[in-house]
């Protein structure tokens, strides 16, 4: 974190491009920074030059307090946005705050971002609704992603509970519903609460943008190790979500 910009940066840069040539990396960590928007960029072409699917991981520490001055970590390093690849976003950061807080100042979504969780390995249920996780291996995911695999989690489309025609409403502002759809085929559900105690909903849902017959549909919830156990519902049956956790259910 020391900052200004000096000749240091051109010998950073090329150590990096000979790990890059030499060693073979395949991307970067980067925890806090204090470098300047055209660094950032010499970095990504440097990266690119050699290794065009090399990554790079912004982590940041929650710096909303006295000592850091109340800076958002977005708000420090939009500039740099543009050349990354993911977010950590999540040390300090308080995952009880509401979903604005999560949307905006944790996932990266609104940038054009993915980002994954930390402090105290996040909470997994509420991160589903952004498609994150925690930072393995501090979190064990693999049980989760079993799941994505066998559900075709990368082929699928994302529609986030904060898109206006989401096919899928819970009727509440505390509860919430995030998809990952295969059109004419299955969806992916993810529910969240923020809710006081465990939420009950019926879901609302059209089926016919999802390309799903309700007459034929079931709702699955798998079993996940360390996530959820294994349930069924019909369309129109009342869920009930457990108190801040959540439920991952397969329309198909």
């Amino acid at each position: 974190m020391n900052s200004g910009v000096s000749r240091w940066h051109n010998y950073y840069l090329e150590g990096l491009d000979w790990l890059v040539k030499n060693v073979g990396i395949d991307g970067l960590y980067i925890d806090d920074l204090a470098f300047d928007r055209m660094t950032m960029k010499r970095i990504r072409k440097v990266l690119n030059r050699t290794n065009p699917g090399a990554m790079i991981d912004l982590h940041s520490a929650n710096q909303y307090n006295p000592k850091d001055g109340f800076a958002n970590s977005g708000n420090l390093y939009l500039e740099h946005f543009p050349y990354l690849d993911r977010l950590w976003f999540g040390e300090y950061f308080n995952y009880d705050f509401p979903p604005e807080f999560w949307l905006i100042e944790v996932s990266g979504i609104p940038y054009g971002l993915m980002g994954e969780m930390l402090e105290g390995g996040g909470n997994a249920w509420r991160g589903m609704l952004y498609g994150m996780t925690g930072r393995s291996p501090r979190v064990d995911n693999g049980p989760l992603w079993k799941l994505w695999d066998s559900f075709g989690m990368q082929h699928s489309e994302m529609i986030g509970y904060w898109v206006k025609d989401n096919p899928v409403k819970t009727g509440s502002e505390k509860t919430l519903a995030t998809l990952y759809s295969h059109p004419g085929e299955k969806t992916l559900i993810a529910l969240a609460t923020w809710e006081e105690g465990d939420a009950k909903v019926t879901l609302s849902v059209d089926w016919a943008k999802l390309g799903l017959d309700p007459a034929k549909v079931t709702l699955h919830a798998p079993a996940i190790e360390g996530f959820q156990t294994e349930a069924s519902w019909r369309p129109g049956d009342e869920i009930t979500v457990p108190k801040g956790k959540g439920l991952l259910i397969i329309a198909k």
